[in-house]
């Protein structure tokens, strides 16, 4: 495998051919007793939303992503009730298709900028802040709806290992995982000033983790208030929090300020399978028989491409140093997830062609191989 400089976009499951259809999963009855201290079966929900402006080019390759965490959802017969939604159409067509051809059951729905607008109790101008919609509104939408007595938030950009049990993130009203315990040059996570005065934490807290990345975390009992009040208050200051330089990443920075606020609410697990994030994969080679959810994060599938006989890589140089085997080895995982949910869409996947089947499944044999030799 060789590295090349990234061009494009920002930012064992069995054989294609003749593969088994996956045992439709049981779905749950979700319970609604809001005053139980039971654990509840949660919902997880994936969204999947872009200012309405994003190009056909960006909407594809997130659309292939959302497809590969499905089938992975499904391909290790996870059996949670599941809620996509979106607020564009155009991955609503694409994955309405999915669920039609695949028989899959969970929830797909569009979300409307009249229903934001509603459940947020905002106006158009914070629709319009590209941050808010691909964060805030996109992952807080059914929180503030409250849609099931526990709710597990999944990036699209994630990936099932396993069959999971999610009861370890449930253990608080709003569970976080210790996803960068493997940075070993990073400290604990401590608020600037003006982090501080903005979300109203006091000087004398004491952190609690290293930054916490809110790829998978969880929600229930007093954690839906505790989310409305954070989230009306952050929309309700946006230019505030826009002129000091907080409209980064804002999903992150209100989950790390909560959790060194609200501590007696929010648990961070150390437990980090449940937020794998990919390119430290390499630091439990246990994760391919171990692991839960895997996040490639800031590397993404589709900086791998075949080229002239060879697998290359396409990065930014300061993320170049992450590259990894096991990083790989999941990449080849995805892609052939990707392939079982596209085999039977009539769309353009540009992965497809990047990483053809029989490369796919060449690299997996050889770098299994590999691991049985090593």
């Amino acid at each position: 495998m060789t590295t090349e400089p990234r061009c494009g976009i920002e930012s064992g499951e069995g054989n294609i051919a003749g593969q088994p259809a996956v045992p439709t999963p049981a779905v749950f009855q979700r319970d609604r007793n809001a005053e139980s201290r039971e654990l509840a079966s949660p919902l997880i929900h994936i969204p999947a939303y872009w200012p309405l402006d994003a190009s056909d080019y960006t909407i594809r390759y997130m659309v292939e992503l959302l497809l590969a965490c499905l089938d992975s959802y499904f391909t290790h017969e996870n059996e949670y009730d599941l809620l996509v939604t979106t607020n564009d159409e155009r991955p609503l067509e694409v994955v309405s298709a999915y669920k039609e051809k695949s028989g899959h059951r969970f929830e797909l729905r569009f979300v409307s900028r009249d229903e934001l607008l509603s459940t947020f109790s905002t106006d158009e101008s914070r629709l319009m802040d590209s941050p808010c919609m691909k964060t805030v509104f996109s992952k807080f939408y059914p929180i503030l709806n409250q849609e099931c007595d526990a709710i597990v938030h999944l990036d699209y950009d994630t990936m099932f290992v396993s069959k999971v049990d999610l009861r370890p993130l449930l253990l608080s009203d709003i569970g976080l995982v210790d996803a960068n315990q493997f940075r070993r040059d990073a400290g604990l996570w401590c608020p600037t000033v003006e982090q501080a005065d903005f979300f109203r934490i006091g000087q004398s807290v004491e952190p609690v983790s290293i930054w916490i990345n809110s790829g998978v975390f969880s929600v229930q009992r007093a954690a839906f208030d505790i989310c409305r009040t954070e989230i009306g208050y952050y929309l309700e200051n946006l230019e505030r929090a826009i002129a000091g330089g907080l409209n980064v990443y804002p999903d992150e920075l209100i989950m790390n300020a909560l959790a060194v606020r609200e501590r007696g609410a929010v648990k961070v697990i150390p437990d980090y399978r449940y937020n794998f994030l990919a390119y430290y994969l390499k630091y439990d080679p246990s994760w391919t028989w171990r692991g839960q959810i895997v996040h490639f994060h800031s590397l993404k599938p589709y900086d791998y491409w075949y080229s002239e006989g060879a697998v290359v890589s396409r990065c930014d140089a300061t993320l170049r140093g992450l590259l990894n085997e096991d990083l790989y080895l999941a990449v080849l995982m995805w892609c052939r997830h990707l392939h079982v949910a596209c085999r039977q869409l009539a769309f353009e996947f540009p992965m497809l062609e990047a990483m053809p089947i029989q490369v796919v499944e060449r690299e997996l044999a050889r770098l299994n191989s590999e691991r049985d030799g090593a």
